[in-house]
């Protein structure tokens, strides 16, 4: 099974799995690694580089970043020069929810990926009260 990492600066992402878990469940073989105020890039790659490789069970892990650029974000692509992952920015409720939803013990990493992206572009919407 493909492995779901979640990364923020700060504690979003432990926040947002647990909204996720609420609506769906606990989620197997996922993870959040928060980014501590004034915690060194050093350091958060150690914590990072080792929930990705107990997340990966040979399928890969797909991380959700909170914003591309920021040092999360940065310290996977770093990472990713080594390990099997797929890294997707901007996350949000509606792409964890469908990863958690979709992922099952065959669904590849690119499947995964693909699901979890149109679900999360298709929940940004403007509404405006006629």
């Amino acid at each position: 099974m493909v492995g779901i990492a979640v990364i923020s600066h700060g504690k979003m992402c432990e926040g947002i799995l647990d909204s996720v878990s609420m609506v769906a469940g606990e989620m197997k073989q996922t993870d959040s690694v928060s980014l501590k105020a004034g915690e060194s890039p050093d350091h958060f790659k150690d914590r990072l580089k080792e929930v990705v490789d107990r997340l990966d069970t040979g399928d890969g892990v797909v991380v959700f970043a909170d914003l591309m650029g920021g040092t999360p974000f940065n310290t996977i692509c770093a990472l990713s020069q080594e390990q099997n992952v797929t890294i997707v920015t901007g996350m949000n409720m509606a792409m964890l929810l469908t990863a958690s939803l979709e992922r099952t013990e065959k669904t590849s990493m690119e499947t995964l990926v693909e699901k979890a992206m149109e679900a999360g572009t298709q929940g940004i919407r403007s509404l405006k009260r006629k």
